[in-house]
This record gives structure tokens, C-alpha cells and sequence, in this order.
């Protein structure tokens, strides 16, 4: 009696119910696993708002100096009815994505460029690294002078501390991308701008979105620090300012700081999520690689600080 031709290992009866068992196993394991995340993270901000909570209660400190928690998240809350102060919350969101947007821009196809080409590369790293440590505050009166208008001088800010994440992720992302495969399309007859959209960018996304998520916090902290310092028509860090004046409302200092704080979170979280979206294979990749050692690999080996920010 002949066997069926589709029979063979893991082609036999039941082979499909067992494939989608094991499927279903690992969906719950996954969800098991980022609930559990999610629960010890709940733990965590549950923790840590009890301590600030006894410690302001306890009388160490002054109520002017730290304020209880409970104080600051209902002044937190009282914040989402304060049109006033969702405007100057609106517009620091607008010039911190308004310059993230153009580091991308910027930063990816410049990346590419550098990476694809050595002798560039190695000419342009030197002018990357002299100015890649230059605070990106120390810059703000030179910015107030070339842009003048507040909200240009936040964007170039922003988009000046930005740069240098992604940049550096981009070229270590383009290191890592399989010769074999470039050599592969270019033997088939693509140009080098088709081998760089089909193989470099798609191979380096990864590491170009873990660079605009280092940049996205960078920003965030650039954006508040500029209206701290340079002021303007509102902002949060204008709304924290006009808080500290007449006598000061610590507990609403610290609540508008909270939400810039939330903001750095859902940021974060969203380009989890895209990179999820966008580089499903990575994060598999990355569920099901085994844990390095720690013995002789430092934390950054293979990165070289290519998440550096600001």
C-alpha cells in the first residue's frame, strides 16, 4: 500500500492540530509574560507613590519642598480641565515631534550615505564626534540669535540632539547587514540605491528605530529645558516657570513634570508598538535568542554607544 505523498516528518496525521497547539502555547506564553510586566510595573509606580507619599507626610521635609503625592496626582488631574495649561502643553508636544521628524530626516539618509560609503564615513566621523558632545543647551543663545522666534529655536533644539542618536544607530544597523545579501542583488544587476532600499534599510531598521526612541526622550528633555531657559509665548517648561512665581505651587511644578514624564511613555510605548508592526522578525528574534554571558562581554559590546543621546 502506498503512503500518502504529503506524509513525512511532522507531515502525519494530527501534524496541523499539534502545530496550532504549539502556535496557541506560545500566544499565551506571550501574553502571560507581558502581563506580567505589566503587573510589576503597576507594582512599581504603586510603590514608589506610596514612599514619596510617607516620606512627605512623615514631617522631613517642609510641604514646600516636597509635596505629598496624593497632592500632585489629584493637581495632575485638575491639569486635564486647565485649557491653559493643555495649551502649553500642545505646544511643546508640537515642537518636540516637529523637530524629532526632521532629525529623521535628517539622520537616516545621511546614515545611509556614510554607511554605504567607507572613505565618507571615516572623513565624516571625525566632524560627528566633535560635535556629537556639545550639550545640545549650551547652544541655546546662539540659536536665539539665528532663529530668533521662540518656537524655531525649541525645533532646531530639539532636532540638534536628536541627530545623534539615530545617526549612530543607522551606521552601526548598516555594520551589521549580511554582505552576502548585497552581493547577491548586485550580481542579479540592482544599483546601489536599489541594494540600500531592499537590504541596508530594511536590515537596519531595527537599530534606526531604537535610535529615534533614544532620540524621542532626548527631545522631550531638550524641548522643556529650552523654554526653561529661553522662554516664549508658552510650553511646559513656560507653565513650570510661571508655577515657581508668586511664592511658588511646588505641587504643580512637580504634576507638570509628571505629564512630561507621561508623555516620554506613551512615546516610548508607541514606538514599541511600530517596531513591533514595522520589524516582526526582530522582535521574535529577540523573544528567542538565548541570553548572553556576562563573562568577558561588557553591556555595550558590539553597540560601541550607538545609543548615545544627549
Amino acid at each position: 500500500m502506498k503512503r500518502d505523498a504529503r506524509s513525512g516528518p511532522g507531515l502525519g496525521p494530527g501534524s496541523g492540530a499539534r502545530a496550532r497547539t504549539r502556535a496557541g502555547a506560545r500566544s499565551e506564553g506571550l501574553v502571560e509574560r507581558r502581563s506580567g510586566r505589566v503587573l510589576l510595573g503597576a507594582l512599581g509606580l504603586c510603590g514608589a507613590f506610596l514612599l514619596v507619599e510617607l516620606v512627605a507626610r512623615s514631617g522631613a521635609f517642609d510641604d514646600q519642598a516636597l509635596p505629598p503625592a496624593s497632592s500632585v496626582l489629584a493637581r495632575a488631574a485638575e491639569m486635564t480641565a486647565d485649557d491653559g495649561f493643555l495649551d502649553d502643553l500642545w505646544t511643546t508636544v508640537s515642537a518636540w515631534l516637529a523637530g524629532l521628524a526632521l532629525a529623521v530626516a535628517l539622520a537616516v539618509p545621511a546614515g545611509l550615505l556614510l554607511g554605504s560609503l567607507p572613505r565618507l564615513r571615516a572623513a565624516a566621523l571625525a566632524v560627528v564626534e566633535l560635535a556629537r558632545p556639545i550639550p545640545s543647551v549650551a547652544l541655546i543663545p546662539l540659536a536665539i540669535l539665528v532663529f530668533v522666534e521662540p518656537d524655531r529655536v525649541e525645533r532646531s533644539l530639539v532636532c540638534y540632539a536628536a541627530l545623534w542618536p539615530i545617526l549612530l544607530n543607522t551606521l552601526y544597523g548598516l555594520r551589521d547587514v549580511d554582505p552576502v545579501a548585497k552581493e547577491t542583488l548586485r550580481s542579479f544587476g540592482f544599483g546601489p540605491l536599489s541594494v540600500v532600499w531592499r537590504v541596508s534599510l530594511p536590515s537596519a531598521g531595527p537599530f534606526v528605530l531604537t535610535g529615534v526612541r533614544v532620540a524621542a526622550s532626548v527631545g522631550l528633555i531638550v524641548a522643556v529645558s529650552a523654554e526653561l531657559r529661553a522662554g516664549g509665548d508658552g510650553g511646559l517648561g513656560v507653565y513650570l516657570l510661571d508655577s515657581q512665581s508668586g511664592g511658588g505651587r511646588p505641587d504643580l511644578m512637580v504634576a507638570g513634570a509628571c505629564w512630561a514624564g507621561v508623555l516620554g511613555v506613551a512615546a516610548n510605548a508607541g514606538l514599541v508598538g511600530l517596531g513591533r508592526v514595522l520589524f516582526p522578525h526582530s522582535a521574535r528574534s529577540a523573544r528567542s535568542a538565548p541570553r548572553p554571558q556576562r563573562a568577558g562581554r561588557g553591556p555595550h559590546d558590539g553597540l560601541d554607544g550607538a545609543g548615545a543621546g544627549r
